[in-house]
C-alpha cells in the first residue's frame, strides 16, 4: 500500500488524463469509475491533495474541448456516486459550472450533465438540499432564458433526491415548474415539461404513476384539464399508499381545483384534501402542503352551496385525524372565532360543519372539555353567537354518533331556551337541532327526548309549542316507520293517513299508556289560540292516527285528565286551549264521546287537588255549552248532582267556578236545575258545618242567575221568625243580586222591621 501511496499522483493524473482526452466514451467512463475508486482509496483528502477537484473545475470551464467538459462531468458524476454524502461540498462549489453544462451547444455534454446532476441529487443530505435549492430557485427568476433552463433541468434532476430529502424540497420545486410551463421562451416550457416528467418518473404508487400522463396535461393546461383530472382521481381506487412525488403532483392540481368556481369541481377537490392524508405513505409528507390547502379549504368551508360546506367540513376532520391536531394549532379557535362571526349565516353554518368534524377528530375527551363552553354561548347576549353554537347543534349528531348522545341531557335546556328565543334566525337553529336529534336518537334516547318535548307542548310560549309538537311529531313519524310527509285533505277529522301497523309500532315502543299521554297532548293542541300551532298539531294527529273517534274512545281517560289539569293550570292560555278542546270533542262527537267525558268529569270532583276539582267545574262548563240540549237531557242524573256537590265545595275558587257551570246548567236544564240544587244548598244553611260554604254557593249561581233564583231563596229567608244566620245570608246575598232585588224589597222588608224588635236578631 506504501508503494501505490507513493504512486498516487502519477496514477491520478493519468486517470484524470484519459478521462478527459481519450476519444472512446469506454475509456473516459472507465477512467472516471477508476478515478472514483482511486479517491474512494486515498481517501476525501486526495480531492485536494492530488488537485481533483480543481482539474475537475477547469475540465467543466474548458470552452474549447468538448470531451474534456464530458469527462469533467462523468468523472464528477462517479464521484458522487462512490463517495456519498462526502462529496457534497464540492457538488455545492461546482454548482454554477452544472447549470451552464445544461445548456452546453454538445449533446454529449448536456447528456453527461444530466447523468451528473441525478448523481449528484441521489446523494444529497437535507443540509444540502438547503444549499443547493436556493440558487436553482433563484435562477427561475433570471432574466436569461438560457439560465433559466438549466436551473429547471437541475430541478428536475432532484426527483433523483432521496425519498427523506424528496418530501422535503418537492413542495418548493413542483409550484415553480408550474410556472414554468407559462414561460415566454419554448425552450423553457420544454425543461418544465420534462422535469415534471422526471418527478412522475420516479413515483412508487402504480395508481398514480398510471395518472401521470393526465396529471401533467393538468399541470400544463390547468383551465382544461383540472376538473377531469379530479374526477379520474376520485374514481380510482387506491390500493397502495401514496409517495411524496405523487403528493407533488397532485397538490398543485387539488389546489387549483379548490381555487375553482364550479361547485362540482370544489367538492372534488376537498374531498381528494381529505383522502390524501390516510392515502399517503407517511402523513408528515402532506406538512408542507398545508399551508397552501387550509386556507383554501377554509374558504371552501363557508360557501354558499351546503353540500360543498359538508365536503369541506369532512376534510378537516380527516386531516386532524390522519395528522393530529398538533399540527392545526389555530384550527379550532379559528373555527370558533368564525362560530361568533357577524358576517352570516353561511359561514357560521360552514364553521359549525367543519368544527363538528374537527371535534369528532379530537375524541371524547376533548368534546368533553369544550362542551361546557358551547351550551354557555347559546345563551350569549349576541345573536349571532347564539346562533353560531345552536347550529353546532345541528351537526354534532352526525359526526360523533354515540358520543354525543351521552351528552343529550346537558344539551337539551339550551335546545329548548332556543326555541323561545327573540331572533328567528335562533329559533330556527334550535328547532333545526332538535329536528336531528330526534332522527338520530328517536330510538336509542326515548326516554331522554320525548319528556322534554312534552314540556314543551305546553309551554306559555306558542313558538316552543309549535316546535315542541313539530318534533314529537318527528318522533312519532320516526317510531312509526313513515315520513309525515303525506298530503292530507282538511275535510274529516274521522280518516287519517296513519296504518294499523304504524299504531301498533308506536304503542311498541311508547307503551300503551305513554302513547295515550302523547295523543292527549297532540288533540288538545289542535285547538290552540296559534294558528301554526294548531295547523302542526292537526297535521301530526292525521299523520300518526287512522280512525280519531276510535283512537278518542281508548284514550279518553287520560285526554280527560290531561283537559282537567290544563283547565285548572295557573296559564290563562292554557286554559283558554282545554277549553276550546273540550268543546271541539263534545261539538264534533257528542253522543258518541258524552257517556265517557260526563263521568269522568263528576268523578273528577273526588279529586284531593283543590286546582283539579276546578278545572272539572271549567270542563263541565265548556261540555254543557258545547253539546246540545237534547243530548244533555239523558246526563242531567248525573250534571245536577255533581254541581250541587261543586256549590258546596270547601275552596271558594271551585264553588266561583261551579256557579259559572251552573248559569251554564240553567240554559238547558231551566227550573229543573234550580228545583233540585238550590233546596239542598238552602238545607245545607242549616247546619253549621257546611253553612258557609252552602251560603256561598248560592252567591254564586245568585250572581250569575240573579232573577231565576231570588224568588226561590227569599221565602225560605224570610220566613218569620228571622233568625240570625237568616238575617246575615240576606245581607250577603243582596251584594251579589244587584238590581234584581229591587222587585223583591216588599217582601223583605216587613220581616226585617219585624226582626229588629227581637234582641237576639
Amino acid at each position: 500500500m506504501v508503494s501505490k501511496q507513493e504512486e498516487a499522483q502519477s496514477l491520478v493524473s493519468r486517470l484524470l488524463d484519459r478521462m478527459m482526452k481519450c476519444e472512446k466514451y469506454g475509456e473516459r467512463r472507465g477512467a472516471a469509475f477508476g478515478l472514483a475508486g482511486v479517491v474512494k482509496g486515498f481517501r476525501i483528502t486526495s480531492l485536494k491533495k492530488y488537485g481533483i477537484a480543481a482539474t475537475l473545475q477547469q475540465g467543466l470551464e474548458d470552452r474549447a474541448s468538448a470531451k474534456s467538459r464530458e469527462g469533467a462531468l462523468l468523472g464528477f458524476e462517479c464521484l458522487c456516486e462512490k463517495l456519498g454524502r462526502l462529496f457534497e461540498p464540492y457538488v455545492i462549489k461546482m454548482l454554477p459550472l452544472l447549470l451552464v453544462s445544461f445548456s452546453d451547444q454538445v449533446l454529449a455534454v448536456r447528456e453527461a450533465a444530466e447523468c451528473a446532476a441525478r448523481a449528484m441529487m441521489s446523494q444529497l443530505t437535507g443540509h444540502g438540499v438547503k444549499l443547493v435549492l436556493p440558487s436553482l430557485l433563484k435562477g427561475l427568476e433570471d432574466k436569461a432564458w438560457r439560465t433559466k433552463q438549466s436551473s429547471v433541468q437541475l430541478l428536475g434532476a432532484m426527483a433523483y433526491c432521496a425519498p427523506q430529502q424528496l418530501s422535503q424540497c418537492l413542495p418548493k420545486i413542483v409550484p415553480k415548474l408550474t410556472e414554468v410551463l407559462t414561460d415566454t421562451h419554448p425552450k423553457v416550457q420544454a425543461a418544465g415539461q420534462t422535469a415534471l416528467q422526471q418527478v412522475g418518473s420516479v413515483i412508487k404508487n402504480p395508481e398514480i404513476n398510471a395518472l401521470v400522463p393526465i396529471l401533467l396535461s393538468a399541470l400544463t393546461d390547468p383551465n382544461d384539464h383540472t376538473k377531469h383530472s379530479l374526477d379520474i382521481l376520485l374514481q380510482t381506487t387506491f390500493i397502495n399508499s401514496i409517495d411524496a412525488p405523487s403528493l407533488a403532483l397532485l397538490v398543485p392540481i387539488v389546489h387549483r381545483g379548490l381555487r375553482e368556481r364550479g361547485v362540482d369541481t370544489k367538492k372534488k377537490a376537498a374531498q381528494i384534501v381529505g383522502n390524501m392524508s390516510s392515502l399517503v405513505t407517511e402523513p408528515m409528507d402532506m406538512i408542507p402542503y398545508i399551508g397552501l390547502l387550509l386556507p383554501e379549504v377554509k374558504k371552501v368551508l363557508v360557501d354558499p352551496i351546503p353540500e360543498v360546506r359538508g365536503v369541506a367540513a369532512r376534510a378537516l376532520g380527516s386531516l386532524i385525524v390522519g395528522m393530529g391536531e398538533q399540527i392545526f394549532p389555530d384550527l379550532v379557535p379559528w373555527l370558533l372565532e368564525t362560530l361568533k362571526s357577524d358576517n352570516s349565516n353561511v359561514e357560521r353554518s360552514g364553521a359549525a360543519q367543519g368544527l363538528s368534524e374537527v371535534l369528532a377528530a379530537l375524541g371524547k375527551d376533548y368534546f368533553d372539555q369544550i362542551l361546557p363552553d358551547i351550551i354557555r354561548n347559546c345563551s350569549h347576549q349576541k345573536a349571532s353567537v347564539r346562533d353560531g353554537h345552536l347550529t353546532l347543534f345541528r351537526y354534532l349528531p352526525r359526526s360523533m354518533g354515540a358520543i354525543f348522545q351521552n351528552h343529550l341531557q346537558a344539551v337539551l335546556p339550551a335546545i329548548l331556551d332556543g326555541l323561545a328565543d327573540e331572533n328567528e334566525s335562533v329559533r330556527d337553529a334550535a328547532l333545526s337541532a332538535g329536528h336531528i336529534f330526534v332522527e338520530y336518537y328517536a330510538t336509542t334516547s326515548l326516554p331522554l327526548l320525548l319528556p322534554a318535548i312534552e314540556d314543551g307542548i305546553f309551554s306559555d310560549n306558542w313558538r316552543i309549542r309549535q316546535s315542541s309538537v313539530e318534533l314529537l311529531g318527528d318522533l312519532l313519524f320516526k317510531v312509526a316507520g313513515t315520513s309525515g310527509k303525506a298530503i292530507l285533505e282538511g275535510g274529516s277529522d274521522d280518516e287519517g293517513a296513519s296504518t294499523e301497523a304504524q299504531g301498533r309500532a308506536i304503542v311498541e315502543v311508547l307503551g300503551r299508556a305513554k302513547r295515550n299521554e302523547v295523543l292527549a297532548a297532540v288533540y288538545m293542541v289542535r285547538s290552540d289560540v296559534s294558528l301554526t300551532v294548531r295547523q302542526a298539531a292537526v297535521h301530526v294527529w292525521k299523520t300518526i292516527v287512522a280512525n280519531t273517534p276510535r283512537t278518542l274512545k281508548e284514550i279518553m281517560p287520560v285526554l280527560m285528565d290531561t283537559l282537567i289539569s290544563s283547565l285548572a293550570s295557573s296559564s290563562s292560555e292554557r286554559r283558554q286551549v282545554a277549553g276550546r278542546a273540550l268543546g271541539e270533542l263534545v261539538r264534533k262527537l257528542g253522543e258518541r264521546v258524552l257517556p265517557s267525558i260526563i263521568p269522568i268529569l263528576s268523578q273528577g270532583l273526588k279529586d284531593p287537588n283543590a286546582s283539579r276539582r276546578q278545572g272539572v267545574c271549567i270542563g263541565l262548563s265548556e261540555v254543557m255549552g258545547s253539546a246540545g240540549k237534547h243530548q244533555l237531557l239523558s246526563f242531567m242524573g248525573e250534571l245536577i248532582p255533581t254541581i250541587r256537590t261543586a256549590l258546596c265545595d270547601s275552596t271558594q275558587e271551585v264553588r266561583e267556578s261551579a256557579g259559572l257551570a251552573f248559569s251554564t246548567l240553567y240554559k238547558s236544564a231551566g227550573l229543573q236545575a234550580i228545583d233540585e240544587i238550590v233546596p239542598t244548598l238552602l238545607r245545607a244553611m242549616e247546619d253549621d258545618e257546611t253553612s258557609a260554604t252552602a251560603l256561598d254557593g248560592l252567591k254564586q249561581i245568585l250572581s250569575v242567575r240573579t232573577a231565576a233564583i231570588l224568588p226561590h231563596i227569599l221565602p225560605k229567608l224570610v220566613q218569620p221568625p228571622l233568625s240570625s244566620f237568616n238575617a246575615h245570608a240576606l245581607g250577603a246575598l243582596a251584594e251579589v243580586a244587584g238590581p234584581g232585588l229591587s222587585s223583591h224589597i216588599g217582601t223583605i222588608l216587613p220581616t226585617l222591621i219585624l226582626a229588629m224588635d227581637d234582641e237576639d236578631v
